[in-house]
């Protein structure tokens, strides 16, 4: 009887020290997914609040300006090109102005909420969609750099595409009930374009007080 009973007292206990161990291994698996997880739903919605932000509010400021506030292009007596220079002042106006827009309207997107089911933090694809939604709490603050790019493209005998780009650049710092969160989103914005009639040289100059400039003379 004695020996019966030990044995039992062995099995309950290796059968509670077994669970013990199963439910730790459990735990530790949430909780290393679970940092990943948060960080990829957090990531989507900031990149999809952010694009939207930073297209409406590029397009409110590009709306008030045209290619001719940005170019300074020369012609000669016989028409011909001489050079095709930017206008400095225009650009960094531009560019500020773009930035604070982008900066001010991502700020005031605020608080935000992420809704995650909690079939994902087991990390099994299987069951990634299913459970209960956990609801997660994201503030964020972002940093807007801008950057104006010009590219040149052969469209056609001496008709050449020259289009300008604004580059912008957006740091978001979210606080995250676990941890804080950096995401970086970039994109491009076409600000103007107009196709050049005209012979163009291969090179491109860049002037010493920082206008960028194709010197067209022959």
């Amino acid at each position: 009887m004695k020996k019966g009973r030990k044995r039992k007292k062995k099995i309950y206990l290796l059968a509670f020290l077994a669970l013990i161990v199963l439910l730790g291994l459990c735990l530790f698996n949430l909780k290393k997914n679970v940092r990943p997880v948060v960080f990829t739903y957090c990531d989507a919605l900031i990149s999809a609040l952010g694009m939207e932000s930073i297209n409406s509010s590029a397009a409110d400021v590009v709306a008030l300006y045209e290619y001719s506030d940005f170019v300074d292009l020369k012609r000669g007596e016989d028409g011909r090109i001489l050079y095709l220079g930017t206008n400095t002042a225009t650009v960094n106006g531009f560019v500020r102005s773009l930035a604070l827009r982008c900066e001010n309207a991502l700020n005031a997107l605020g608080k935000q909420e992420i809704v995650i089911p909690a079939g994902a933090f087991t990390g099994s694809p299987l069951i990634a969609g299913s459970g209960p939604n956990v609801k997660v709490d994201v503030t964020f603050f972002s940093t807007v750099h801008c950057d104006f790019i010009t590219s040149f493209e052969n469209v056609g005998i001496n008709q050449t595409r020259h289009a300008i780009y604004a580059k912008i650049e957006v740091l978001f710092n979210t606080v995250l009930p676990i941890a804080e969160h950096e995401i970086s989103l970039e994109n491009h914005i076409l600000i103007a374009e107009n196709v050049i009639i005209g012979e163009i040289p291969n090179v491109y100059v860049a002037s010493e007080d920082g206008t960028d400039y194709l010197d067209l003379i022959p």
